[in-house]
Order: structure tokens, then C-alpha cells, then sequence
């Protein structure tokens, strides 16, 4: 496929490089806010390109000046997501009782349009669904029995999710975990499909789990963080994603680890347009039966190429935050005793 075109379709999400996505930096949020996040990414084994919005209301649980407590919100938003060849789009709802914890659930519906051969179905979960395949049966050109052409699906998708982040000295641990459901028109005898937001052999109305664990360094200012990534992904397939006397062996998880870097050019509390971000995340695949050359599929894409992600993110609030008031300061030892040394005149 040309390039031009491979670049058309979806990549997954890489992930912001601010340690906590709209999270007011310098002052504890509001009781009301409505907030908004908005991802760019680009990335490169596999080849993609995305488009994911965040727009929510929030409601503070309780006032905290602890940096530990003190982002905690109950929220309901929407959720779009786009590309040249798909879009996303349903309700996001999100819990955080503290900073450094949250839980979120998504329910979207999904629309593929057929195009970039993006989207193919299979019978089972160990069928070849490597790149070139998927472009030879987008094409029409593969010699395999029951040979596909490409075809619009649409169907929705739950995505339950737990965020976890702690911050000790300049030092950041970040966990980001996701259960996915997808419930998918495939055609008749299909049960799989590969999804290519997270690089799986999906399983249709079966789960799947997907999470990146981050190790980051986060410069003082705020501004420059950089550390690492691993992420994996674990599926959950039953005997309805076999063909009939297969082995059920599960030989598509993956695992995949690298540096992650991003710098922040502005933070401005409360601001329409904060926190511009520019990340670049480079991850080699540890276990991927489509992209380390394995033997178990011959169109398999060496280990030494990683998958090369590049992203934008901003935030913002669209309600006015107030600042917050301006702290009294402390006399210095010498104005304290010159004011104690002033006379007291008697009226």
C-alpha cells in the first residue's frame, strides 16, 4: 500500500507526556469545572494517524490543599475520536477520589468506512493477520480460500480504565490500564477482527486488557519529562475464536518497551489553551507474532524496527478558574523587631 495512503489509517493513542493531564499545577481546582483534551499522534510500525478529543464536566468531591487529594472530581463527558478511515464518538464518565487514582468507562459507537484497508475480520485468532495480509485481503489479491475485499463495519465498544500515578522527588510512576469490549458487525463466520487503536487480533464480545506503565523523570519546572514506557496487552479469547479442533494457544499478546520524552511549552493554570506538548515515544517489540520475524508468520516484520510515535496535546478549561489569593508574606526578622520598636502614642 502507498504510504501516503498507509499513513491515512489509525494509530493508537501514544499518551500525553504531562504527568497528569489537566491537572492545575500551582492551586486546587474549582467545585465546578468543564475541561477539555485534545491528542494528535503519528506513529510508525504499524503506520497511523489520530485524532482523540476529550470534553467533560467535572464536580470537585471535596476541597483539599494536599497535592495527594486534592484533584478528586466526578465527571461525564464526550469523547470523539477520528481518522481518514474511522470515527469514534459516545459518553465518557470518570471518578478520581484522589490525585494519584482514578477510574473512567467509555461507551462509543464506531464506524469504519471501508477505506485503507483498515479494518478485516477472520474466523479465528490464529489466522495470519499481519500487515501485508491485511493488504492483500483489502485488495482482493490473496490466493487464501474464502479471499475478503475490504467492507464498512460498525458496532461499539466498552473501555473501563484505572489511572494511577505517584510522584516521588522529581520522579514519576504512571500506570494506565484499560478492559476493552468490542462488539463488532463482522461478516457471517467471523469472530475476530484486527483492531489497529491497539494492534490486536481482537476478540468480538470478548475482553481484552491493554496497559502502559511509565518510569519518568519530571524537570522542576514542570516542562521536560523523559523516562520510559513498557506496555502489553493481554486477550482473552474462548473456544467461540477457534475454528473447529484448533489448539486454543493464545499467541497474540504483546509486550513492548522504550524511551518516552515530552516537553510542555507553557503551564497556565485555568487558561482555554494550556499545556501544549510536544512527546516522541520509540518502543521495540518484545513480543509481537507480526512484528519480531518470528517463525509463525512468514510476512512477519523484523525486531530491530520499533514502533516510532510522535504526538501534540493540549488542554484547557472553558469555565474561568479563579486565581488564587495572594498569600500574606512573612516579615523578615529585621522588620519584625522595627515594628516592635515603634512608640505606642496614647490618644
Amino acid at each position: 500500500m502507498p504510504i501516503r495512503a498507509r499513513l491515512a489509517v489509525l494509530a493508537v493513542l501514544i499518551g500525553s507526556s504531562a504527568v497528569s493531564a489537566q491537572t492545575l499545577q500551582y492551586q486546587t481546582p474549582p467545585l465546578h469545572r468543564v475541561v477539555h483534551r485534545n491528542t494528535f499522534a503519528l506513529r510508525v510500525n504499524p503506520l497511523g494517524l489520530l485524532y482523540e478529543g476529550r470534553f467533560m464536566y467535572r464536580l470537585r468531591l471535596y476541597e483539599s490543599d494536599s497535592m495527594a487529594l486534592r484533584d478528586n472530581f466526578i465527571g461525564i463527558g464526550l469523547t470523539p475520536i477520528a481518522s481518514p478511515a474511522f470515527i469514534r464518538a459516545g459518553a465518557y464518565v470518570e471518578v478520581q477520589p484522589l490525585t494519584v487514582l482514578g477510574f473512567w468507562a467509555s461507551y462509543t459507537f464506531v464506524q469504519y468506512f471501508g477505506t485503507f484497508n483498515l479494518f478485516q475480520s477472520f474466523q479465528s485468532a490464529r489466522s495470519n493477520y499481519s500487515d501485508a495480509e491485511i493488504t492483500r485481503l483489502g485488495a482482493g489479491t490473496t490466493a487464501a480460500p474464502g479471499a475478503k475485499t475490504q467492507y464498512l463495519a460498525n458496532g461499539t465498544e466498552l473501555t473501563i480504565g484505572a489511572d494511577f500515578q505517584i510522584k516521588v522527588l522529581d520522579f514519576v510512576v504512571r500506570s494506565k490500564a484499560r478492559l476493552v469490549r468490542p462488539d463488532m458487525n463482522l461478516r457471517g463466520g467471523d469472530t475476530v477482527f484486527y483492531d489497529q487503536f491497539y494492534d490486536v487480533m481482537a476478540p468480538n464480545r470478548g475482553w481484552y486488557f491493554v496497559n502502559d506503565v511509565d518510569l519518568l523523570y519530571q524537570a522542576p519546572n514542570k516542562r521536560f519529562v523523559g523516562g520510559a514506557r513498557y506496555t502489553q496487552a493481554f486477550v482473552f479469547y474462548d473456544q467461540r475464536h477457534f475454528a473447529t479442533g484448533e489448539t486454543q494457544e493464545n499467541l497474540n499478546n504483546l509486550h513492548r518497551v522504550g524511551p518516552f520524552v515530552g516537553y510542555t511549552f507553557k503551564i497556565d493554570d485555568g487558561a482555554a489553551f494550556n499545556n501544549p506538548t510536544a512527546f516522541i515515544l520509540i518502543q521495540w517489540w518484545l513480543q509481537n507474532r507480526n512484528r519480531t520475524g518470528t517463525a509463525n508468520n512468514p510476512d512477519g516484520i523484523t525486531q530491530a524496527l520499533p514502533l516510532i510515535g510522535a504526538g501534540f496535546q493540549m488542554t484547557g478549561d472553558f469555565l474561568p478558574v479563579p486565581k488564587p489569593a495572594p498569600r500574606a508574606e512573612i516579615p523578615t526578622l529585621d522588620e519584625a523587631l522595627s515594628s516592635s520598636e515603634q512608640p505606642v502614642v496614647a490618644n
